[in-house]
């Protein structure tokens, strides 16, 4: 009886060690991911509008359009726009064109904007491409004859 207790601790610990190692490799990867995003973006100063509760996000793309808010274009082709207030931290005037790199609050507000040299380039996923060609029109029937 004693036997079968200890190894079903033995078991049970190896399995939490494990799972642990699975874990820290996936925050190891994850911040990777992060630290690369955050070499192209460059520095803002602190802000007390950015809160754990209410986190401010970083944005680089080229202004696409001036309307009431700024709609920006970023590397990887997705469109975002922010407002601009009396508050805005801006090192220069910014118009339609320009790359820039912003910080947005978690209102979509920018606390801070910074005109950027060029943008810089999308990375290269090693993903497939994620669309898929349509062939024929598919049924649950012809699927379950292949």
């Amino acid at each position: 009886m004693k036997i079968l207790i200890a190894s079903t601790f033995l078991t049970v610990g190896i399995g939490l060690v494990g799972s642990m190692g699975l874990f820290l490799a996936a925050g190891a990867e994850e911040h990777t991911t992060s630290s690369a995003t955050h070499q192209m973006t460059p520095k803002f100063p602190k802000s007390d509008k950015c809160t754990t509760s209410a986190p401010c996000r970083d944005v680089i793309g080229e202004i696409v359009r001036v309307e009431e808010s700024y709609w920006i274009k970023m590397p990887n082709g997705h469109e975002t726009h922010m407002r601009v207030t009396a508050d805005t931290k801006m090192d220069s005037r910014v118009k339609v064109g320009d790359p820039i790199a912003a910080q947005l609050t978690s209102s979509g507000t920018a606390d801070a904007i910074k005109k950027l040299k060029e943008l810089p380039k999308p990375t290269e996923l090693s993903i497939e491409k994620q669309t898929k060609e349509v062939e024929e029109p598919t049924t649950l029937k012809d699927m379950r004859q292949k």
